[in-house]
């Protein structure tokens, strides 16, 4: 029968029957395949929907997953292999019929079981072959392979019919693009299913599998970079497990790229082979960038065509990756990034450079300053990259970015960094990086002086900077009194700028009030500090520096807490942290002073698990960059919570360590006189007599001594100055216990009260605990009962101890008690009763053993409770 369409309406499958064998039979998967249950899983949920696409690029292993289910599957599976020559309708259907025969799904009495061919007419073939595939068997599965190469109107129109429709028959189709069949009703109708190369790419174990298969053994470290390097890419794992193998180990994973020959030719003739001119010079020129949009694309390429290039490369293929559910940002597979890269090299290597200055450029335009500066040492533009480290770049030394800026300037060749002041300036900044402080005074001085006589456009920006990041040396060695000078010398430059951006001026002034803030505070003027500090932290939120508002706003709640204002504290940190976390910046050196202040905020409330936490995250974010003052800070903290955890020992190890690790050069007076606190604190803890000049700490040393007049007389001297919300708390529990060893319960009662009503509202428990007394717990067992509305918390600083039964004193011990409760000695005692002190020694033992008590006015108060005396 001829085939010519104007003599006859019908074509023979005989003249297609030399090809039907190899377009209808199931590839078939390799013996030493990887078994992928988690796909076909995932295959065997899909296939409950009418159409299923598995669309990804070369090499994703599509087709290689499909057959291996279809070998499993239960139902019948037709398979249909498709290329560019069956963009013919009466091709296409006749092919797919043949598809189904081979498959046994076509049963007798089935209108297309006896057909001899395929129709010419559109309407005859649409209906003859709906009714036929409305007919077969139910769960009957015709997979058609590279869809992709489908691109005849009327072939996809009438396949687009039948999906409006869909029959029994459940359609799988597997291409690298997504065919133009209206898949988005069907998608929105919740009838399509798809894997993409998402689901397909290998993870660590089926990787594993590929490498263990070629005779290697991989670290975990270096599977894990095998993974990250091909993304899961199937055909990548196999080249380069082949590219070890070939080499013995010889070579490393870390050697693996896309220039590597083998994945180099793939990716040539499967991936960049189909792209149009246009298409294959945008590849090249754009993948200098690690991820592109179309404005950056555009300024490189210098055309105005790059969103529309982008979203037909990332439709077509998965090497193109779109970022985000909007179609803004997109990332070249790393491979392929590779093949592209050295293709550039090799055909125009001369505009390399021109490339990423273009790059520079709007990156720099659109405040991404690392990138802008990556391009621009690429481009080896010396002269932007120090003008973009003075006007944009510069504050990031003492952000979480430090590291990679550092990184960027090291590619700026020592030769270089002499040239320009900008450049010297970066020199400077490494100088910074590495801690050499007493070497950035010289290298600023001479910024300065060879930009003296520049115009006011170099000389401005490069004088601030250089001011700032002076700031930034006196701050990190802990020299207060230079910090105050350095800020307050800067705020005056801003004053009289002309030439530097408002928006600068506007960022270096919440930078340096800031910086006087924190001088004002450790050199104790702490009302000027917290006027400062506020400022600063207003100046920078306006200012649009939130890191500059962060570190203020720690420093703030430092300050409160240290004063005695726990909730205030609390609140400024909290909010300090919340920010930085929002923004990514949770171990930035900027949060530390947040950290640290609530640290001390929990140890004041008894919360010590999380003001662990907090002493870590703060010390996380301080390790890489030490700053004095908060190295010192962070030492009393730990100090403090070490011994509120009972370790004193260590608690005396931190504070040896902070007293080392103190240097002439550091002045800083509040720090000095927080840590001398600190340091007596532990010493009283330990049973010995605290040194300094604190007479509340003196004042309770000399109550557990048993000296209640001088703990009276030094807590007079106290009095009304000290202010603070935990001073008060410690100095009304002390009074409140004086005034009951005088027996004055009412007044106790009264000062107690008081006490417990102040650290009630601030959630203060420490003071409380710290005092292990049982005068203080009969008070405190008192109030419960007679302030319902404070029993709660009251409950909480003394929770309801065991009592031990009390062993039976006997009658001498019983009187040697009584004796217990006046203020005679023990020889007293003795001469009273006509017996020996070691006799009354002995007797005094054996009641506190008895009551459970460790010195006399708790075995009295214990007596008192149990109703003994």
């Amino acid at each position: 029968m001829s085939t010519d369409a104007g003599t006859s309406d019908r074509v023979a499958p005989a003249v297609l029957l030399p090809l039907v064998e190899a377009k209808t039979s199931r590839p078939q998967t390799v013996r030493a395949g990887v078994a992928r249950q988690r796909l076909h899983d995932l295959l065997d949920a899909a296939i409950g929907k009418p159409v299923t696409l598995v669309c990804a690029g070369a090499g994703w292993g599509k087709t290689t997953v499909v057959s291996g289910w279809a070998q499993r599957h239960h139902a019948p599976v037709a398979w249909l292999s498709v290329d560019r020559h069956d963009n013919d309708p009466q091709v296409f259907w006749a092919y797919l019929l043949a598809a189904l025969r081979v498959a046994g799904v076509v049963p007798a009495g089935n209108p297309l079981a006896d057909l001899g061919a395929v129709p010419a007419d559109p309407r005859e073939r649409g209906r003859l072959f709906a009714a036929g595939l409305a007919r077969l068997a139910a769960g009957t599965v015709l997979v058609i392979d590279d869809v992709q190469e489908i691109d005849d109107a009327d072939v996809l129109r009438e396949l687009t019919d039948l999906l409006r429709h869909p029959p029994a028959l459940r359609l799988l189709l597997i291409g690298r693009s997504e065919p133009p069949l209206r898949l988005h009703r069907l998608r929105a109708a919740g009838q399509l299913a798809e894997i993409r190369a998402e689901q397909l790419a290998f993870g660590h174990d089926e990787a594993a599998e590929i490498v263990g298969r070629h005779g290697l053994s991989l670290s975990a470290e270096e599977m894990t970079t095998l993974v990250d390097r091909t993304e899961g890419w199937a055909a990548g794992l196999q080249l380069a497990a082949g590219f070890l193998a070939a080499h013995d180990g010889a070579r490393t994973i870390t050697e693996f790229a896309g220039n590597v020959r083998g994945v180099d030719d793939y990716l040539t003739e499967e991936v960049l082979a189909d792209r149009t001119r246009r298409q294959r010079r945008f590849l090249l020129q754009t993948s200098i960038c690690e991820n592109v949009c179309a404005g950056l694309a555009d300024a490189i390429t210098q055309r105005t065509d790059g969103q529309r290039i982008l979203e037909e490369l990332e439709h077509d293929n998965d090497f193109v990756v779109r970022l985000g559910a909007k179609p803004l940002w997109f990332r070249y597979h790393q491979l392929l990034r590779d093949v592209l890269g050295h293709r550039l090299r090799v055909e125009t290597p001369g505009v390399v450079p021109d490339l990423h200055r273009r790059a520079a450029r709007w990156h720099a335009a659109n405040n991404s300053v690392l990138e802008a500066l990556a391009h621009a040492v690429s481009a080896r533009d010396w002269a932007f990259v120090g003008r973009l480290v003075v006007t944009q770049a510069a504050p990031l030394i003492v952000s979480a970015h430090r590291a990679a800026l550092v990184k960027i300037l090291r590619g700026v060749p020592a030769e270089q960094l002499t040239t320009t002041p900008e450049l010297m300036f970066c020199a400077a900044l490494l100088l910074f990086h590495a801690g050499d402080y007493d070497g950035i005074p010289a290298r600023l001085y001479a910024v300065r002086e060879l930009s003296h006589d520049r115009p006011d456009s170099v000389r401005e920006p490069v004088e601030i900077m250089s001011r700032t990041l002076q700031l930034a040396a006196d701050r990190a060695r802990g020299d207060m009194p230079a910090l105050l000078a350095g800020a307050s010398l800067l705020l005056d430059l801003l004053g009289g700028a002309k030439a530097v951006p408002v928006s600068a001026i506007a960022q270096n002034r919440a930078i340096a009030l800031g910086n006087r803030g924190l001088a004002l505070l450790w050199l104790g003027r702490t009302e000027e500090a917290e006027r400062e500090l506020w400022a600063g932290s207003s100046a920078a939120r306006v200012a649009g520096v939130e890191l500059t508002e962060i570190n203020a706003s720690g420093h703030l709640a430092l300050l409160k807490v240290m004063s005695g204002s726990v909730h205030e504290a609390a609140t400024l940190a909290t909010s300090a942290v919340d920010l930085a976390e929002q923004r990514g910046w949770r171990y930035a050196l900027q949060t530390v002073p947040a950290y640290f202040a609530l640290a001390l905020v929990r140890l004041e409330r008894h919360d010590l698990d999380g003001a662990r936490q907090a002493v870590q995250d703060g010390l996380r974010g301080h390790h890489s960059d030490p700053e004095a003052a908060q190295h010192l800070i962070g030492l009393g903290v730990q100090a403090r919570l070490a011994a509120a955890r009972g370790n004193l020992g260590a608690a005396r190890k931190l504070c040896d360590e902070a007293r080392v690790a103190r240097t002439a050069r550091m002045r800083m007076p509040a720090v000095d006189d927080w840590l001398a606190r600190i340091e007596a604190a532990v010493d009283l803890a330990a049973g010995a007599d605290p040194g300094g000049a604190d007479p509340l700490l003196l004042a309770r040393a000399a109550y557990l001594k048993g000296d209640f007049r001088q703990a009276q007389r030094l807590l007079a001297e106290v009095g009304t100055a000290e202010q603070d919300t935990v001073g008060r708390v410690e100095a009304g529990i002390l009074a409140a216990l004086l005034a009951d060893v005088r027996g004055q319960s009412v007044q106790a009662a009264d000062l107690l009260a008081d006490a417990v009503s102040v650290a009630a509202g601030e959630g203060i428990r420490r003071p409380f605990l710290i005092m292990d007394d049982p005068r203080l717990d009969a008070l405190l067992h008192r109030m419960r009962l007679l302030a319902p509305l404070v029993a709660d918390f009251v409950g909480e600083l003394r929770p309801s101890r065991a009592r031990h039964p009390v062993e039976s004193l006997s009658e001498r011990e019983t009187e040697v008690l009584r004796y217990l409760a006046t203020m005679l000695t023990a020889a007293e005692i003795a001469a009273d009763l006509g017996v020996s002190v070691n006799t009354v020694k002995a007797h005094m033992r054996a009641v506190y053993r008895k009551l459970g008590a460790s010195r006399r006015t708790e075995a009295v108060t214990l007596a008192q409770d149990r109703g003994l005396l």
